[in-house]
């Protein structure tokens, strides 16, 4: 009897739209993948329970053993260029593919991160977006309710950059293979500056940096009437 993969067939077709979508199998594990329309090849992380074949279609191998803020994705292993076809063996030698698909997975998106991250400090956080950028902003008066006055307090700003395609600032979907944490310090005139720049596996740095940020006394510019 031969085994469908609709799940696969309809991700691999349409594409995932550069995030990781999940396929649950007919044993109950998870694999998720980020692929584009029409695409041989696709990224592949198997969540715990699953284990690559010892073949060459899984040998390209990255190191997600911690992801983020120690380990948001929970143990797994990430797989580059793995070929569609290999996919699909996989989910055949685990009988298929599970009839309830909704949701297998979902991975977290930046600002999920980032937030929960930084509120475990105490650190309150602010999400503000322009022309389809999205960012999150934490200003240095962290009694102050409200959103920070950008143009007259101190304030930092974090967000995910990518130049893979078009240039992209954005917390709105789960960090990338590429992309780079951006920590930006603004003094409250409309000038800032870089404090951190790190890769999508080195979050916890800039938690770092802007809770050492915060515990420094900055300057408030003095308005003149």
């Amino acid at each position: 009897m031969t085994i469908s993969t609709p799940r696969l067939d309809s991700l691999t077709a349409g594409g995932t739209n550069r995030n990781f979508d999940g396929i649950r199998l007919a044993d109950g594990n998870v694999l998720t993948l980020k692929v584009s329309p029409g695409a041989e090849d696709a990224e592949v992380f198997l969540l715990p329970g699953l284990t690559a074949p010892d073949t060459e279609a899984w040998e390209s191998e990255d190191d997600w053993e911690i992801w983020l803020t120690g380990g948001e994705f929970g143990d797994g292993s990430l797989y580059l260029d793995v070929p569609v076809e290999a996919v699909r063996d996989l989910i055949v030698q685990h009988g298929g593919e599970h009839e309830n698909q909704e949701p297998p997975y979902a991975p977290e998106t930046a600002e999920t991160i980032a937030t929960r991250a930084l509120t475990e400090r105490g650190i309150t956080v602010h999400r503000d977006d322009d022309a389809g950028n999205t960012w999150l902003v934490v200003g240095h008066n962290q009694t102050r309710k409200g959103f920070p006055r950008m143009l007259a307090e101190p304030y930092v700003v974090l967000y995910l950059y990518s130049d893979a395609d078009d240039e992209e600032i954005t917390v709105s979907r789960a960090p990338e293979t590429g992309d780079e944490w951006t920590v930006l310090a603004g003094d409250g005139t409309g000038a800032e500056r870089e404090l951190m720049t790190r890769p999508a596996d080195q979050f916890a740095d800039c938690v770092e940096v802007i809770t050492a940020w915060l515990a420094t006394p900055q300057v408030t510019p003095t308005r003149t009437k």
